[in-house]
């Protein structure tokens, strides 16, 4: 078997460096149970999750000037990036500074434009951060900013980490955190049809969860905010402590309500070891499936992990099974 994969890996960059670098991107921890990857060989944090016609498709941060992109047909294998080629066209926005962005979330809206979500820093406030949205005739862009959909909270410190959810009643929500001092999460309601779909607020924002509420302890920080439904039940799923070291992880919370309460759960969905099989160094920045068919309690997720302290935040999947109010992904 050593000799094939050595002959075939041989004849491959004689060939064709080139090709060998656009070749399909396999997980490089085949020691990886429960979970598949990492994928993209790189960095490829925060990523979000869609499904479109059946192929999967992830947008991550990048260089600060522009996003990445990525799809797949098996959300467990072959994940290869979108050919070179700017996905937003960011010098359009008024309102942003056009070399620091990040975390992307991308939805379809019903007259099959897509909206991506995204932040970036303020033009009025260079040391702070809003969220926008730009809007694309096809998913792989060019999206073009949305300049009168934009959220600052210029008065206190910021808001960064949108992201989108549909509920079952067909109203649409935007979920992020928001800076001020605490860094709490918020949820706020834009328009569920017309022309402005996805790119209009709707009412004010509502407080969900801020750090070290109810008994935990954060590191101080809570951000990444996402929500699904499952049989009733609300799950808030974020992020605390710190993206850069160990100690960032994935948590939950539960409600019957989509605006709350939350109750928080006890143990996290994810955290730094090697329960999978190979190791783990801060997965976050967690997104989920958005929509899925009568499949039983599981849903795809995709998320982001170092293979060491210090290293790239490299690309993961896993499938979460839900049961009542837990969430667990099985070793």
């Amino acid at each position: 078997m050593f000799l094939s994969l050595l002959t075939v890996f041989t004849a491959s960059v004689l060939a064709s460096p080139l090709s060998l670098a656009n070749a399909n991107p396999q997980p490089r921890d085949t020691a990886c149970h429960g979970i598949a990857g990492p994928f993209l060989r790189d960095n490829f944090p925060d990523p979000s999750l869609t499904n479109l016609d059946g192929t999967w498709y992830s947008f991550a941060t990048f260089n600060g000037k522009d996003f990445r992109g990525a799809s797949s047909k098996n959300i467990s294998s072959g994940w290869e990036r979108f050919p070179s080629g700017k996905l937003v066209a960011i010098e359009e926005a008024t309102w942003a500074v056009a070399n620091r962005m990040w975390a992307p979330d991308v939805m379809r809206r019903t007259d099959g434009k897509f909206v991506m979500y995204f932040t970036a820093d303020d033009k009025q406030k260079p040391t702070q951060q809003c969220i926008g949205a730009a809007i694309s005739d096809t998913i792989n862009g060019l999206y073009h900013p949305v300049n009168d959909f934009v959220q600052c909270n210029r008065s206190s410190h910021g808001v960064i980490d949108a992201a989108w959810f549909k509920d079952t009643d067909g109203r649409q929500y935007i979920t992020y955190k928001a800076e001020n001092p605490s860094g709490r999460l918020e949820i706020r309601e834009v328009a569920h049809s017309g022309p402005k779909e996805g790119v209009q607020w709707i009412g004010n924002a509502v407080y969900l969860l801020k750090p070290r509420d109810q008994g935990f302890w954060d590191g101080q920080n809570m951000e990444a905010p996402y929500i699904f439904k499952r049989n009733g039940i609300y799950f808030l799923l974020y992020s605390t402590h710190w993206t850069n070291n160990e100690t960032y992880d994935v948590q939950y919370a539960t409600s019957k309500h989509i605006l709350g309460p939350y109750t928080r759960q006890k143990e996290p969905l994810l955290k730094s070891g090697t329960k999978y099989g190979c190791n783990l160094v801060g997965p976050g920045g967690a997104s989920f499936q958005r929509f899925q068919a009568s499949k039983g309690n599981t849903l795809q997720m995709a998320f982001h992990a170092r293979e060491k302290s210090g290293g790239g935040r490299m690309f993961y999947t896993a499938t979460v099974h839900v049961n009542g109010e837990t969430l667990e992904i099985p070793a």
